[in-house]
């Protein structure tokens, strides 16, 4: 079973890997482009393509982040019920 220390550490490392390619995002001219823009629909270029696979990325992360802090709850509640019993 994995402990909540590791659950934390795997966390803390994919939530870096999202850091950077959020950043790797914010510089990128699509990103200026929605800023400019944030109510309008920014057309996709042929170099968008990368910036999509980017942002696919990104909420892979985010939900695989999601799935472990779950894991983590999950665990803080059964050493809860534990010290009730």
């Amino acid at each position: 079973m994995t402990t909540f220390t590791e659950l934390s550490e795997k966390i803390k490392t994919l939530k870096e890997a999202r850091s950077i390619l959020y950043n790797e995002y914010t510089q990128s001219d699509f990103h200026k482009k929605k800023e400019e823009h944030p109510h309008e629909l920014v057309p996709s270029s042929p170099e968008d393509e990368e910036i999509y696979k980017l942002l696919t990325a990104i909420q892979q992360l985010d939900y695989h982040i999601k799935k472990l802090q779950d894991e983590q709850f999950k665990i803080l509640k059964e050493e809860e019920e534990i010290k009730k019993d």
